[in-house]
């Protein structure tokens, strides 16, 4: 499988831990050190979204998720994701739109989610 398609297979499942809260995948695909990027500084490490992830292990969220516009690009041993990720809420039907960049790297023959960069959708 050529790099891009296996960056596409991780971050489609990214998006359905995200839907039934499995920490497991989480473990797997990010990386030790981990950056969450944010606007206004650095969010959640990955000890601290694993700790989320199994508090609320299998549960759903209260909200669905999807991404939409998804670009890959690889570049040797590293590779970029940018998408749109669209959250929409169950009880209400909010509608929120992040810009997101995640940044993987190959060590060892592995990616690994290195870096994650999220900010809110420009029309919003």
């Amino acid at each position: 499988m050529d790099d891009e398609k296996v960056i596409e297979q991780l971050e489609a499942d990214l998006l359905k831990a995200e839907r039934n809260t499995d920490p497991t995948v989480i473990d797997r695909i990010f990386s030790d050190d981990w950056l969450n990027l944010s606007p206004t500084g650095l969010g959640g490490n990955k000890p601290a979204i694993l700790g989320n992830f199994k508090d609320h292990s299998g549960e759903a969220p209260p909200y669905t998720v999807s991404t939409q516009d998804m670009r890959i690009y690889a570049l040797g041993d590293l590779a970029v994701a940018a998408y749109v990720k669209v959250y929409r809420a169950k009880e209400n039907g909010n509608v929120a739109y992040h810009d997101r960049t995640d940044i993987f790297s190959k060590v060892g023959g592995v990616w690994k989610l290195r870096i994650t960069r999220t900010t809110v959708h420009a029309d919003q």
